[in-house]
């Protein structure tokens, strides 16, 4: 492979003049072509453009590594957002630079080159304002615009208004959220003020996909339904939190919230109680009343970070219970049926555990509304009280 188009392999950006953005692109496309030489034309591939908003240099250099992974897919222009108001020293201008770059991936044999692109814009200072107009126009003309919001609060600045309205598809990621902020409820307001226009959609709600779907299995059977509706406790143990990957605490949300939505519970109240504490929330249909327990546990093992464990039990004259529990490898469950006149029923699940990569390419190919999803978030935005 020749030296000119190793640079468009390996990904590597260069730095180009934020006025000029489409000419630098053109010239890296330029160089690719020229340093193919016989292997094979490159061809330049386009489904969306994928706007990516970050706030700090760490989390652009991440969102490289998966954006080469998401391009395989998902042939996209992928337009990185790195917004750090505070990156300029006191009393100097904010400075707002770009970078353009490729992502390739080697061909079978006879098969074309093909490529995908990438624009990072740091914004350092106070010039987030500029970023509207230099990112749109850059945006591909015709096709969908897709917004992957990767960072640890959700309250877009005023600026991005623009870009937000011209967003088909907004992905959050609720396992970066801040556990102490607000913002799962800022984004089920944000959802609420674009109702029917914008698609929805959260990385980590994809994560707990194979938990809800063990749950629902569980109750498939004609006599194990009429046990959903006695259901009085439900248990959730999410791990310890750390301070930049925070899927636990997010997750358990998603899950007391879907099961509310699902199974018609309205919100009463929630009692928070110290660090490693119980953090109850209650719920109620017609006259029986839910407690959903939220508990820190702090868990060793592989599995950190992937899940927890799940109880549901049922009052009533014959009381039953049902748990789904995860081992240290964080990819089996083992789950439980304890049914009052039945022997036990238990049996372990391997469960297909993605990463962010793959997630995220799952999420470019949705078409629709997912208003399950939605649904839930308005709940979670209730029981969080913000």
């Amino acid at each position: 492979m020749t030296e000119a188009i190793q640079p468009v392999l390996l990904g590597v950006p260069r730095p180009a003049n934020v006025s000029a953005l489409e000419a630098a692109l053109s010239d890296l496309w330029l160089s690719a072509a020229e340093g193919a030489g016989t292997q094979g034309a490159v061809t330049r591939a386009c489904a969306l453009t994928l706007l990516v908003y970050v706030e700090s240099e760490e989390a652009a250099q991440e969102v490289n590594r998966v954006a080469a992974e998401v391009t395989r897919q998902n042939p996209c222009r992928v337009i990185v957002m790195e917004v750090e108001p505070q990156g300029s020293p006191p009393g100097l201008p904010g400075r707002l630079t770009g970078w353009v770059s490729a992502h390739a991936h080697l061909p079978l044999a006879g098969e074309k080159q093909v490529c995908s692109e990438q624009i990072t814009l740091r914004a350092e200072g106070d010039v987030g304002h500029g970023l509207t107009s230099v990112v749109l126009p850059l945006t591909v003309s015709g096709l969908p615009i897709y917004l992957w919001w990767r960072a640890e609060h959700f309250s877009p600045p005023h600026y991005l208004e623009q870009v937000f309205r011209e967003t088909e598809h907004l992905i959050i990621d609720s396992a970066r959220f801040l556990p102490q902020g607000s913002a799962l409820h800022q984004a089920a307001a944000w959802m609420e003020k674009y109702s029917g226009r914008v698609r929805v959609t959260d990385l980590n709600w994809a994560r707990i996909t194979p938990w809800r779907d063990l749950i629902a299995q569980c109750f498939d059977a004609p006599e194990r339904r009429a046990y959903l509706e006695r259901l009085s406790e439900v248990r959730i143990e999410y791990e310890q939190e750390s301070s930049r990957f925070l899927t636990q605490r997010a997750q358990g949300l998603l899950l007391a919230s879907w099961l509310a939505t699902r199974l018609g519970w309205e919100f009463v109240k929630s009692e928070e109680h110290g660090e490693g504490q119980p953090r109850r929330l209650l719920f109620q249909a017609g006259n029986r009343l839910i407690r959903v327990e939220r508990i820190l546990q702090r868990v060793q093992g592989a599995g950190a970070g992937v899940c927890f464990s799940i109880e549901l039990k049922a009052d009533g004259p014959n009381p039953a219970r049902f748990s789904f529990s995860r081992g240290l490898d964080g990819r089996v469950v083992q789950t439980s049926a304890e049914i009052p006149g039945t022997p036990p029923l238990g049996r372990s699940v391997r469960l297909e555990v993605l990463d962010e990569a793959e997630i995220l390419n799952d999420e470019l190919k949705l078409a629709g509304r997912d208003h399950v999803y939605e649904a839930t978030l308005r709940m979670v935005a209730r029981t969080t009280g913000h």
